[in-house]
């Protein structure tokens, strides 16, 4: 049995140095189980309306073979400064 574990740690102390600044942070047990997060907290409606038209907007992204994504990454960047050019192409003869 390790020395001292008898005790009440209802009260602790907790010194800490930050640099050249030095303090103490007293803890109370009791004070934790205030501050810890409630197990069913009630959401209001428009949050929950809000949650369920972002997942309908927020899907997955379709389920692409392995050897497919590679050069996707690859022709995505080029694709895309290619319709860039062609937009300011068009801007300029339009």
């Amino acid at each position: 049995m390790e020395p001292g574990s008898g005790k009440n740690k209802e009260h602790r102390e907790i010194t800490y140095q930050v640099g050249w600044k030095k303090g103490k942070i007293e803890w109370n047990e009791g004070a934790g189980e205030a501050f810890a997060p409630k197990a069913h907290r009630a959401e209001p409606t428009w949050e929950a309306a809000a949650r369920r038209r972002l997942q309908l907007i927020w899907l997955p992204a379709m389920k692409l073979p392995g050897w497919l994504l590679l050069p996707l990454l690859y022709a995505l960047p080029v694709l895309c400064f290619t319709l860039t050019l062609v937009l300011i192409i068009g801007l300029r003869h339009g």
